[in-house]
């Protein structure tokens, strides 16, 4: 059901849908995501992840600071031949936009999933606005992500650990907005797409990890030995 058929139901009949007994329960929203709240589970997990994003990118900041001040510096993020972060500080991909380094960008995003998350945390209730351009940022970063793959498995055949890191907290970031999103009616989709997103939002997020292993796996399968000495 879409936010606007939600605000069209009286007070009774949305309890109703909400409190309804079948095997849709569980993916229904509660009263407070209706008007724009968030479980506070979900608040919890995009506080978290958001800091943890921000440390990493702001670590990349200060680790390409490091390296423009000494060009021949060893960083305390090259691990070894496959995991590092110097390779990816000298691409050209590295500051995608304008000129300015990509982890200054995801620093602002993550500092604004953070802010979000502190107001959800405190009783705020988000207009439903606010939850599709979160939506549409989420959006975004799913397209970033997928391109910063490509370009650590097939143009620098290297691992940044600090990308590592954002990737491992976006991943959820993504899914479970996402989820929260279509479950409250703020993002329209038929009751099975919801039930879907909803019911198997870790279901996803473990499956994406899943794939990013087995595809490092195979794009590394002949670097491995040397990292690993043998």
């Amino acid at each position: 059901m879409t936010q606007v058929e939600l605000d069209s139901l009286s007070d009774e009949e949305l309890q109703r849908y909400i409190d309804g007994v079948d095997e849709d329960r569980d993916a229904r929203p509660s009263r407070e995501q209706a008007a724009g709240g968030a479980p506070r589970g979900l608040s919890v997990l995009m506080l978290l992840c958001g800091a943890v994003g921000m440390w990493a990118s702001l670590s990349l900041v200060l680790a390409e600071r490091e390296q423009l001040a000494d060009p021949g510096a060893s960083l305390s993020c090259d691990i070894n031949p496959l995991v590092g972060c110097s390779a990816f500080l000298r691409s050209q991909a590295n500051a995608l936009f304008f000129g300015v380094p990509n982890a200054l960008f995801g620093l602002m995003f993550f500092s604004g999933v953070v802010a979000l998350a502190l107001a959800l945390l405190t009783g705020s209730r988000l207009n439903p606005w606010v939850w599709r351009l979160l939506c549409v940022g989420m959006a975004g970063a799913a397209a970033w992500l997928v391109w910063f793959q490509y370009q650590a498995f097939a143009v620098e055949r290297a691992l940044c650990p600090y990308c590592l890191v954002t990737w491992f907290v976006t991943i959820p970031l993504i899914v479970h907005v996402l989820a929260r999103s279509v479950q409250a009616g703020h993002i329209p989709g038929p009751d099975a797409l919801r039930r879907i997103l909803v019911k198997g939002r870790w279901a996803f997020v473990v499956s994406a990890y899943t794939a990013i292993a087995l595809i490092a796996a195979v794009c590394f399968w002949e670097q491995w030995p040397a990292v690993f000495g043998s």
